[in-house]
């Protein structure tokens, strides 16, 4: 059920979501100082390997050490130019592409060529600029301010549930990135309602689902949509028999999670998936979407493999999914846009979610202040 009695104002203008200052606002008092994925164990997997990439407009860098994954600036303190600009690759020590600086796993400098003409430089000084970094099972996790507060909070009560979809039993089987032509609030927010599925998924989903069958959950830092959800038909009917041959019992529901402010988790029977939403202009978007396939407690080779082909015709499914939504985010972003508006917008009850995140951002935006929830931390 919703919990919502009626219908719901916007809360952000249609400025907020074209507008350069406010766009800035944003990125300094909500995205930075929070949590972001950068990428996964997977793409990372042995000691050495590294991947680069821009993030919230800085340009990083992940490193794989012995004491696990961390994470830099990718740029020389020698001269600021970028230690590399391979997306992936494999060092035993970060070395900078322009004058050969090395440097130790902690970021300090191991080996400059020519060190005596920088004396007095002390040995190790002088080194990378370092990041925050955790990890949540597969999931690496970097931070540019220097805040104190674990990547645990990121996920409040839902930590455990999270760390089931993305721990050892998950496979990273699909990736790809998107550049979206839209504001990354209103990319997130298509993600938070269902009131759109009888239109754009038609071909996809059908209709929108019962809202007797369906739940929302809200708390300051995430909001959940639960739902009937599974593979339909024979093909689902022999996926849960091989589920439940595998040591695993299915419980045929779709769980949708906003970690606020830019990353949602779904998670089904079968399969998980992590997508990300990093703003890269007011108009412009990097979306990245991961898919995990669950590998069974008690698999064969053959039930295991056949889990495995499952699960990834199932991601091939959402990714259809998806594509659907991709097609309109230019009309919404051009709508936005548009200097002449019939109104300031409203959302259904179905909507409730994007009110919750859209007052998440205004309070830190404007304010600063926390979301105010009611006590029982179920107010929409």
């Amino acid at each position: 059920m919703f919990l919502s009695d009626t219908h719901l104002p916007q809360l952000l203008s249609p400025d907020t979501y074209t507008d350069r200052s406010w766009f800035e606002r944003e990125v300094g008092s909500v995205l930075l100082p929070s949590w972001q994925l950068a990428t996964t164990l997977a793409e990372i997997p042995r000691v050495g390997d590294f991947v680069t990439g821009r993030l919230l407009g800085r340009n990083v860098i992940v490193h794989h050490t012995a004491e696990g994954p961390r994470a830099f600036l990718n740029v020389c303190p020698h001269r600021l130019a970028l230690l590399t600009s391979r997306p992936r690759g494999h060092q035993c020590r970060l070395t900078c592409q322009y004058h050969g600086w090395e440097f130790a796993p902690d970021g300090s400098t191991r080996r400059i060529p020519d060190a005596p003409s920088f004396r007095p430089l002390e040995k190790g000084a002088f080194g990378l600029h370092r990041l925050q970094c955790e990890t949540l099972g597969q999931l690496v996790f970097v931070r540019f301010d220097d805040g104190t507060a674990p990547l645990a909070d990121l996920f409040g009560e839902r930590l455990d549930d999270v760390q089931r979809a993305v721990a050892g039993r998950h496979r990273l089987v699909v990736s790809w990135t998107r550049d979206v032509g839209a504001n990354w609030k209103a990319i997130i927010e298509n993600n938070l309602e269902s009131y759109h599925v009888g239109v754009v998924h038609r071909a996809t989903l059908g209709v929108m689902p019962d809202e007797n069958l369906c739940d929302h959950e809200f708390s300051p830092v995430h909001s959940r949509f639960r739902a009937p959800g599974g593979v339909a038909g024979p093909i689902g009917d022999w996926q849960r028999t091989l589920l439940r041959r595998s040591g695993l019992e299915p419980s045929g529901t779709y769980h949708h999670c906003l970690f606020l402010p830019n990353l949602t988790v779904l998670w089904m029977d079968d399969i998980a998936a992590v997508q990300t939403f990093e703003p890269a202009a007011p108009d412009l978007t990097k979306v990245t979407f991961r898919g995990f396939a669950l590998r069974g407690a008690r698999p064969t080779p053959l039930s295991g493999g056949l889990l495995a082909w499952a699960a990834r015709r199932h991601l091939l499914f959402w990714k259809r999914v998806w594509e659907e939504d991709l097609r309109l985010f230019p009309d919404l972003q051009a709508g936005l846009a548009n200097p002449a508006r019939p109104s300031s917008g409203l959302l259904s009850r179905r909507e409730e979610r994007i009110h919750h995140f859209q007052r998440w951002i205004r309070d830190r935006v404007t304010a600063g202040h926390p979301v105010g929830v009611g006590q029982d931390g179920n107010e929409p």
